[in-house]
């Protein structure tokens, strides 16, 4: 371990295993592998102070926790958490509190609930019904093209799948191309860069957002429909 030299944004002791490293240095977040091979041959298991917690960077490690069920994404009641002490987040209440209720967030029983049911819309014979969809949308969109060079992100690889997906809801397909700009807005959350304006973008898409989400669900609930949608609300009700 001596003959390790950490690369100059990063500064680590080694007698109590601690790491500063900001994680928005340019310098890091260009290329961060120099820092991974010097914590990998230096200690697998370190603090990292900027985020307040101890990180486990060894192929063993990260798989006994990843199957050990004492551990999850949430945080359970009683046990210290440093991340956001002190931290105002009165501006980000709409983002917050979609990002808590985000199947991503969630722990069982209620995340094995709530898949179970969204996986119903995703079994393969409930996929090979959308197959004639899918083909003659793609279709559709492919002769949409102008003669010459075309851009297919706008052009295709971006209202394929969420029209598909609108559909899917029982959303009004209309509603895709603003769906797809609150999505853009709230991932910006975990892109580099993040400032004050691209927190604020996010609560207001994260708001608008819940707004027609709650709006649209009690249309489902007086006239449900053989969608994602109206099969979650019966379920939840």
């Amino acid at each position: 371990m001596t003959d390790l030299v950490p690369p100059a944004y990063l500064a680590f002791d080694p007698a109590t295993r601690h790491v500063r490293l900001d994680p928005h240095d340019p310098a890091f977040f260009q290329n961060p592998y120099a820092a991974y091979a010097f914590m990998h041959g230096a200690s697998k298991v370190f603090f990292w102070e900027e985020f307040g917690f101890w990180c486990f960077g060894g192929f063993d490690d990260v798989s006994r926790l990843l199957r050990d069920r004492r551990f999850g994404r949430q945080n359970p009641a009683g046990i210290p958490d440093r991340s956001g002490v002190g931290e105002d987040r009165t501006h980000l209440s709409s983002f917050d509190g979609i990002e808590a209720n985000s199947m991503l967030e969630l722990e069982p029983p209620v995340h094995t609930r709530l898949r179970t049911l969204v996986n119903r819309a995703f079994v393969s014979r409930q996929v090979e019904r959308l197959r004639p969809r899918v083909e003659a949308l793609a279709n559709e969109l492919i002769d949409r093209f102008e003669p010459g060079q075309v851009d297919l992100l706008p052009a295709f690889a971006s209202p394929l799948p969420i029209t598909i997906i609108a559909e899917m809801l029982g959303v009004p397909v209309e509603m895709g191309p603003q769906l797809l700009d609150w999505s853009h807005q709230m991932v910006a959350m975990y892109m580099h860069g993040r400032t004050r304006e691209t927190e604020e973008t996010a609560n207001r898409a994260a708001h608008d957002f819940s707004g027609f989400l709650r709006g649209h669900v009690a249309e489902r609930r007086k006239k449900p429909g053989d969608d994602l949608l109206s099969l979650l609300i019966s379920a939840q009700e």
